[in-house]
């Protein structure tokens, strides 16, 4: 839907489609979609938001400083800067040949969240969504793993797929008190520990040569024999 076309409700006065007019004209470009809101407990302030074939135009019209006096602010968002577009829809039945359809828009950038349940405001929001869904850059991995969860707008009835259990790591609590279900660490001096000398190296004597070859066992039970005094130097 463009501006020219758009409904009564919610009220658009002349001075701010205007306005609108007036910053499309400066950018050179004309709307491709539009999509009004209305401030909630507020009479004439409006959130007017145009797709552009440059970009995303957010424009907020309230007053400043009285009533008597409105501003429209803009900001323009490149289509590479709109993530996160999501419509959903449903449409049900009141009565034998009548049925109503509601809509329900929303955008992580920038921020937005509206529903439309009449025909007309059900048609925009249709058209300002899929010009958004069109332009707009896919939504980063990352991005959407660091934006805030919203609730699914998927029926119950229609099924809602069930989420993988996590496995997480058990909460360690700082205290003394408590039990701790984590193992003791084994200690690193028996992981680094020498392995044992064979029982013959040890009776070699510290004071050989190097170089000379090991001792026999009958020569090393002479030794040792002269060191405790059972066998005279000269034997």
């Amino acid at each position: 839907m463009r501006l020219a076309d758009w409904p009564r409700n919610p009220y658009l006065n002349d001075e701010l489609r205007e306005w609108v007019a007036l910053h499309l004209s400066s950018l050179g470009v004309e709307d491709v979609a539009i999509y009004a809101q209305a401030a909630a407990g507020q009479d004439e302030e409006r959130r007017v938001l145009v797709a552009t074939s440059v970009g995303l135009m957010d424009s907020w019209y309230a007053p400043r400083g009285s009533t008597a006096r409105f501003s429209l602010s803009v900001r323009l968002y490149p289509w590479h800067a709109v993530h996160g577009v999501d419509l959903r829809g449903e449409t049900s039945r009141l009565w034998a040949h009548e049925h109503q359809s509601r809509w329900r828009l929303r955008l992580s950038r920038p921020a937005l969240d509206t529903m439309a349940d009449t025909p007309e405001l059900g048609r925009a929001l249709a058209e300002f969504a899929a010009a958004c869904s069109l332009m707009a850059e896919p939504l980063n991995p990352s991005s959407a793993a660091a934006s805030p969860e919203v609730e699914d707008a998927v029926p119950a009835f229609l099924g809602r797929a069930t989420k993988p259990e996590v496995v997480r790591a058990p909460i360690q609590v700082d205290n003394d008190d408590a039990p701790r279900s984590t193992p003791a660490p084994q200690p690193a001096a028996a992981a680094a520990a020498p392995p044992p000398q064979p029982a013959a190296a040890a009776a070699v004597p510290a004071g050989r040569p190097a170089g000379q070859s090991p001792l026999s066992a009958e020569d090393t039970v002479m030794e040792l024999e002269r060191r405790l005094g059972l066998r005279g130097p000269e034997s």
